[in-house]
């Protein structure tokens, strides 16, 4: 997951999907990243409605999902995109 940090904004998710799928990993592995990824991301939600770590659970989640699939690695990478730009304005306010 740290790769993710010094990889570039809006490219991050869509990088590491590509080096996930050159590795040779069985399709067992594939599921249980994916089933995980959702089971966090449901979790992620339900603290997001109660006081807990919501944002940083479903983040996680999130990344699972996004490493096995290139539709929400480019989701993600747009999000990333609007979050930073959404930061900067309020920043500068």
């Amino acid at each position: 997951m740290l790769d993710i940090v010094h990889a570039t904004p809006g490219r991050r998710f869509q990088q590491r999907y590509r080096r996930k799928a050159q590795t040779a990993r069985g399709r067992m592995a594939r599921w249980a990243a994916v089933l995980a990824g959702i089971g966090l991301t449901i979790v992620g939600l339900f603290f997001l409605a109660v006081p807990g770590p919501g944002i940083p659970i479903l983040a996680v989640g999130l990344a699972l999902i996004a490493q096995e699939s290139a539709m929400t690695a480019r989701l993600l990478d747009r999000t990333e995109i609007r979050l930073r730009r959404w930061w900067k304005r309020l920043r500068r306010q």
